[in-house]
């Protein structure tokens, strides 16, 4: 008979009691083991070990400031890196002075040449202006130094100037602008008039100053102007140099030719100066239409001032040098040429 096998049967309560057992020693070996490690480490604390070596310590003190010291160092940071809001303001608002931009604008120019710096000694006219007598050398002329790059007065000195005098034949006049037309003819060379002429022109001219202009023009049957450096002729300002050149311009004319008065004496006026000196010897008169003509041109702008060269004294007459300027405000002056 065949046999078969069964499982043991297991009751569940003695399944309990076997896992009861293990769990509960599992625990006691737990707690255990966290009391030995405890132990441990108390163990450690109270050797005073902690990790660091003596040389790893430094010994430290507390300084407390008393109030002086700290008000002290206070005004010293207050004063090394924070200014004063009211001294910023000032030193922002404060403008530089003239002599610190002078200094300034010197430092920055580099140095001249001594040989740049050292002018020749000039000596400036006797009478210069309204005839002011000057006796004084300075390192360069009176009229060169107030001139600028075209030989224009600095605006400084034209403004500061008065009108200044001058005498032609002892007309003496005021103002700044002067036109000389002069009569080279022939007829000129028989007393010396000319030469009588050119010396009287050129005292005048020289008792200009740079804040005066002049314009010399000599005629006979054409006229010839005074130029100077190339330029279209014109009023130029009487410097030292400008005044030397028309020197040079005056001394070169010889009485020659015949005489022609009207297209002079309207390229004279053309220039609208304040003052025309007329010079003639009268061989040759102006018509009474010439005259008329003249007066419309001029409109009162130029005061014509005649000289006339004539032999003998004055006899008086209404000749038409009187009338030119009488009608033009000028003023007229008799010469008698053989007193030359």
């Amino acid at each position: 008979m065949e046999q078969t096998w069964t499982p043991p049967q297991i009751s569940r309560g003695d399944a309990v009691k076997r896992m009861t057992l293990p769990s509960w020693f599992a625990s006691v070996v737990c707690h255990g083991l966290l009391l030995l490690l405890f132990l441990l480490s108390l163990q450690h604390w109270d050797s005073g070990n902690s990790g660091a070596t003596e040389n790893d310590f430094r010994e430290v003190g507390i300084y407390v400031k008393n109030a002086a010291d700290q008000a002290e160092t206070a005004d010293a940071e207050k004063t090394s890196d924070h200014p004063a809001p009211e001294e910023n303001q000032l030193a922002e608002d404060r403008q530089p002075s003239e002599a610190e931009v002078a200094t300034a604008a010197t430092e920055s120019l580099p140095e001249l040449p001594s040989d740049l710096l050292e002018l020749p000694e000039t000596e400036i006219a006797d009478v210069v202006g309204a005839g002011s007598p000057l006796k004084q050398a300075t390192s360069a002329s009176a009229a060169d130094a107030l001139t600028g790059l075209e030989g224009a007065p600095s605006p400084t000195a034209l403004l500061s100037a008065a009108h200044g005098q001058t005498s032609f034949f002892d007309i003496k006049v005021e103002g700044t602008k002067f036109v000389y037309l002069v009569d080279r003819s022939g007829s000129m060379g028989d007393y010396r008039q000319l030469a009588v002429a050119k010396r009287e022109l050129l005292a005048s001219i020289n008792s200009l100053d740079s804040t005066q202009q002049f314009h010399v023009l000599f005629y006979n049957n054409t006229y010839e102007q005074l130029t100077i450096s190339g330029k279209p002729p014109g009023l130029q300002w009487a410097t030292d140099i400008n005044k030397t050149l028309a020197g040079q311009f005056i001394k070169r004319m010889t009485p020659e030719g015949g005489t022609t008065h009207l297209p002079a004496l309207m390229k004279a006026l053309s220039y609208r100066a304040e003052h025309l000196y007329f010079l003639t010897d009268a061989t040759e008169p102006l018509s009474a239409a010439a005259l008329d003509d003249i007066r419309q041109y001029n409109r009162g702008r130029t005061q014509i001032h005649c000289v006339e060269f004539g032999k003998g004294g004055d006899l008086a007459l209404d000749n038409y040098l009187k009338r030119l300027a009488r009608q033009n405000g000028g003023t007229y002056r008799y010469r008698d040429v053989r007193s030359f």
